[in-house]
């Protein structure tokens, strides 16, 4: 225990926590609104895996059709330029294709990078069915790993577990969580608030500690309320719950 916190004394808890555990609670509005994001996250996370996918398999089937079926012409350089902080090198070129003039681009190799800008011609594969499908004849369109597909995904289904998950500790601590006196020890900025740092006495006389998000900056030393879980003290949080409401 810090020996500059003191604890509040003759302190005594909201009258709706005294109230007969588990306590009636309902979601607030904040915790609905974490419900649906949390939601549109997960389905985010399956449209984006689904939509990878199969532009993986469309561009591993198009890189397969332009070699059996595809022809060759003669494109003319138009425009070279780098992105993603110049880690990515493109081309644009013309070229022409069932009397028909047309414009492409595509990503360029690192290693090609110096030869394609010394260079003021390029061939060109195109399927002379569809001539928008093309490609420059001298490297394939880069492929990904099997598993990238699944990399974005899994962090979209990740942040919606959090949300969600953290949402059901919530509702457990508002519906079983003691009350008990807490002081605050540090308050601080983050992005979006601030942060709280604080210490409570448990039941066993044991000193915990714990960390919210608050909506305001709390003066170090400040006593608050504290609902903690006593078969695990770091299950814990300031009441008011910004989550869930204790029925009055």
């Amino acid at each position: 225990m810090d020996p500059t916190v003191s604890f509040p004394e003759k302190w005594t808890p909201p009258p709706e926590l005294m109230r007969a555990l588990p306590r009636e609670t309902r979601i607030s509005g904040r915790g609905m609104f974490n419900v649906i994001l949390g939601g549109v996250f997960m389905i985010a996370a399956i449209y984006l895996g689904y939509w990878m996918r199969n532009d993986g398999e469309r561009r591993a089937s198009q890189t397969t059709v332009l070699h059996t079926q595809g022809q060759q012409a003669t494109g003319e350089i138009g425009r070279l330029w780098s992105t993603d902080r110049g880690r990515v090198h493109m081309v644009g070129y013309t070229f022409t294709a069932n009397g028909i003039r047309l414009r492409g681009e595509a990503s360029v190799p690192r290693e090609r990078w110096a030869a394609i800008q010394k260079a003021g011609f390029l061939p060109i594969r195109f399927l002379p069915s569809n001539p928008a499908v093309n490609h420059p004849a001298a490297w394939d369109e880069a492929g990904v790993p099997d598993w990238f597909p699944f990399v974005f995904p899994l962090v979209w289904a990740g942040c919606s577990a959090i949300l969600l998950i953290g949402l059901r500790r919530q509702g457990q601590i508002a519906a079983e969580g003691v009350p008990t006196a807490g002081v605050i020890t540090r308050c601080f900025r983050i992005k979006g608030g601030w942060a709280a740092r604080y210490q409570f006495r448990t039941d066993d006389g044991s000193i915990a500690k714990g960390r919210n998000r608050v909506s305001s900056r709390l003066e170090p030393g400040a006593a608050i309320c504290v609902l903690y879980l006593p078969q695990n003290p770091r299950r814990c949080s300031i009441y008011p719950l910004s989550a869930y409401k204790v029925v009055q």
